[in-house]
C-alpha cells in the first residue's frame, strides 16, 4: 500500500471518527438516575415530587417493581420514543432477570408523553393499556398546565395494573409480610394427596420390580408375610419421603404403596410359571419348560416396558401521547 492510500483511509477514519463524535454530541445527554422523580424543568414543586416519590417507593416496597418519571424540557434532535429507550438502557430500572421496570417521559416542550415498560411487565402493562393511560388520564390534565394531577394520574393506574400481575416478591422481606409464603402444617391435606401421586406412580415401578420372584425373595423373604404389605410401602415411601421432606407425603406413599401390592397380591411369594410339558422325554420336556418360562418371562418384561413417567432487560413496549 502506497504512502497516499494510507493517507487516504487515516483522513476518511478521522472523518467518519468526527461525524460521529458531532452526531453524539447533538443528542440529549441522558441524566443520572438519583431519585424516582427527576424533574429538569422545575415544574413540579418540592410537595409535589414527595408526594409522587412516597408512592413510587411504596409500590416498590410492596410488588418489587421500579417506576420512574423523567420530565425533560424537549428530546430533540430525536424523537421520544429513541431517547426513552437511551433513557431506559441506561437507568437499569426493574430488577434483574424479572425486568419489571417502568419510565414515564414527560417532553414538556414538545408537548409529548412516553410509558416505556420493560419486557416482565409487558403482560401487565400491554402497549394498548399504556396508550390509554397516556391519552386518557395524563394528557388531558397536560393541556390544562397540571403536569402533577397528569403524572400523578397516571401512576395510580400503572399501579392498579402492577398490582394485579404475580411477581416475585420483593426483597428484603420481613417475615409475615405479604408474599412470604406460609410453611405447610405437619397435619397439611395437600402434601398428603401429593405423597399418594407420586406414591402411586412409584408403587407401580416398585410392584413390577417386586414381581419378579428372585428379587421378591432377596429383599422380602425374610419379612413375615403379614408384615410384607406394609414393608413394600415402606420401600415405596422411603424415596418420596427424601423426595418431599414432610411426614403426610412419606404416609401418603405408604398407603400408596401398601394399597398396591395388595391389590397385586405380593403379600404372598409369586411363584414361578410351570413347565409347559412336551411330548418327548424328559429332557426334551425340561429344554421346553424352559424355553416357555423363558418366552413368559420376556413377555412379562415387554408388558412393563410400556410404563414411563412424564416429566425473562427492556424492549418490552410501552406507548405515546401527544397533548
Amino acid at each position: 500500500m502506497t504512502k497516499r492510500s494510507i493517507l487516504a483511509v487515516v483522513l476518511l477514519g478521522g472523518l467518519v471518527a468526527f461525524g460521529i463524535a458531532v452526531a453524539d454530541d447533538g443528542l440529549q445527554a441522558v441524566p443520572s438516575l438519583s431519585s424516582r422523580v427527576t424533574d429538569l424543568t422545575a415544574t413540579l414543586s418540592n410537595a409535589e415530587k414527595t408526594s409522587l416519590e412516597a408512592k413510587l417507593a411504596a409500590l416498590e416496597q410492596r410488588k418489587g417493581a421500579q417506576v420512574a418519571v423523567l420530565i425533560v424540557p424537549t428530546t430533540a434532535p430525536e424523537a421520544i420514543e429513541p431517547y426513552s429507550t437511551r433513557v431506559f438502557d441506561a437507568w437499569k430500572l426493574g430488577r434483574k432477570n424479572v425486568d419489571d421496570g417502568v419510565l414515564v417521559i414527560v417532553a414538556k416542550n414538545d408537548h409529548r408523553v412516553r410509558i416505556e415498560v420493560a419486557y416482565g411487565l409487558e403482560g401487565a402493562i400491554p402497549d394498548a393499556a399504556a396508550f390509554r393511560i397516556a391519552h386518557e388520564y395524563m394528557t388531558p390534565k397536560f393541556r390544562h398546565g397540571d403536569f402533577a394531577g397528569g403524572i400523578s394520574a397516571g401512576i395510580d393506574m400503572l399501579t392498579h395494573l402492577i398490582d394485579e400481575e404475580p411477581l416475585p416478591p420483593s426483597q428484603p422481606q420481613a417475615p409475615g409480610q405479604r408474599g412470604t409464603p406460609i410453611p405447610e402444617p405437619w397435619w397439611s391435606p395437600v402434601e398428603f394427596v401429593v405423597g399418594i401421586l407420586f406414591g402411586g406412580v412409584l408403587g407401580v415401578i416398585v410392584v413390577l420390580i417386586l414381581s419378579r420372584p428372585r428379587v421378591y425373595k432377596f429383599v422380602l423373604g425374610r419379612v413375615p408375610e403379614r408384615a410384607r404389605t406394609f414393608a413394600i410401602g415402606l420401600i415405596n415411601a422411603v424415596p418420596i419421603t427424601l423426595l418431599m421432606r414432610h411426614p403426610m407425603a412419606a404416609l401418603g406413599a405408604l398407603a400408596a404403596g401398601s394399597s398396591l401390592s395388595a391389590i397385586t397380591g405380593l403379600s404372598k411369594t409369586p411363584r414361578p410359571s410351570r413347565r409347559s410339558r412336551g411330548s418327548g422325554g424328559g429332557g426334551s420336556s425340561s429344554g421346553s419348560g424352559s424355553s416357555s418360562s423363558s418366552s413368559d418371562s420376556s413377555g412379562s418384561s415387554s408388558s412393563g416396558s410400556d410404563f414411563s413417567g412424564g416429566g425473562g432487560s427492556s424492549g418490552g413496549g410501552g406507548a405515546s401521547d401527544s397533548w
